[in-house]
């Protein structure tokens, strides 16, 4: 079993605010945004390039393609090294554990981001879901679920209203839609929704007001919190008013999605976490005789001290 979970993605510091204010931003009059955007007919690469030239004509989408070229440049790739057409739209975040099976104590962590655009999409949709995932991409915050301190309530807001997480996502979502359709754009999605009709701005305090509501899900939700000992005082932003934002993932508001996604995760890495103890195992009850004494002790105590956080974090979990 390959030691890696996978997850789903998940604030930028210049997108707090959305002007309403539009201008119009000139894009390639061979482009209908009611064409599906990709075609046979191209490589994955022409299908990707003529999206982002037409995404890079508007300001929010000149900088989000930038900003997601930097980053794949900080490890020595391509923007279209870390995106790819899929079945959804996505953005796809493994963490790779790797360790000895001679010394599984020593344990070296890696991670790797890929952003899948859905293949069946109209070109605008196409560039509204490329925009959001790339700053999943670029802005969200790494973490690692091996880690004690890796916690629910941390991973919920992180989800939700966290730097590159799913608000600071559907702002750079709205501005794109605005540069590209001014004076339209508010009729064709929820961006209204974040609307500040008081100052004519889009805010992110609204973002994570909406995002926060759970519907009907709310009695479930609290049944949820409860498990992991957290109550609605932890998370006094969830409640129950009508859910507009629901994750494509689980089909489910973003902060119970979150829940079911935290709880698959640790399901992973408390089976990781049993096979690894496994090895430790047996390399204990494999050692030679003559080995030396404080090594086979301290190998003892690492093994024990594993073993007893393994029960701590894992008891909710499937591994036990």
């Amino acid at each position: 079993m390959k030691m890696f979970f996978t997850l789903l993605a998940l604030t930028l510091p210049f997108c707090s605010v959305l002007w309403a204010e539009h201008k119009v931003f000139d894009v390639d009059t061979e482009i209908n945004f009611k064409d599906v955007w990709f075609t046979k007919s191209k490589s994955e690469e022409e299908n990707f390039k003529r999206l982002i030239e037409a995404l890079k004509k508007t300001p929010s989408g000149k900088a989000i393609v930038q900003r997601a070229t930097d980053k794949a440049a900080q490890k020595g790739f391509t923007l279209y090294d870390v995106i790819a057409v899929g079945e959804g739209s996505l953005t796809d975040t493994t963490l790779v554990r790797r360790f000895s099976a001679t010394d599984p104590s020593e344990v070296v962590y890696e991670t790797k981001s890929k952003v899948y655009l859905n293949r069946h999409l109209n070109t605008l949709d196409a560039l509204l879901d490329f925009a959001h995932e790339l700053t999943h991409y670029t802005y969200r915050e790494a973490f690692n679920p091996y880690d004690a301190r890796f916690a629910l309530k941390d991973f919920i807001k992180g989800t939700v209203e966290g730097r590159g997480g799913e608000v600071d996502a559907f702002i750079v979502e709205c501005k794109v839609l605005f540069e590209l359709l001014p004076g339209t754009g508010l009729g064709r999605s929820n961006c209204h929704r974040l609307l500040d009709k008081k100052v004519g701005t889009v805010s992110k305090e609204l973002g994570i007001s909406e995002f926060y509501k759970v519907g009907q899900h709310f009695s479930e939700f609290k049944r949820d919190l409860e498990k992991f000992a957290l109550n609605e005082k932890d998370l006094p932003e969830a409640t129950s008013a009508e859910a507009y934002f629901i994750s494509s993932a689980w089909g489910l508001p973003y902060p119970l999605a979150a829940v079911k996604e935290y709880t698959n995760i640790m399901d992973r890495v408390c089976k990781n976490d049993q096979n690894r103890l496994g090895l430790m195992q047996n390399k204990l009850t494999r050692a030679p005789a003559a080995k030396d004494e404080f090594e086979q002790k301290q190998n003892q105590i690492a093994y024990k001290n594993m073993f007893e956080d393994f029960k701590v974090r894992c008891q909710k979990f499937s591994a036990l």
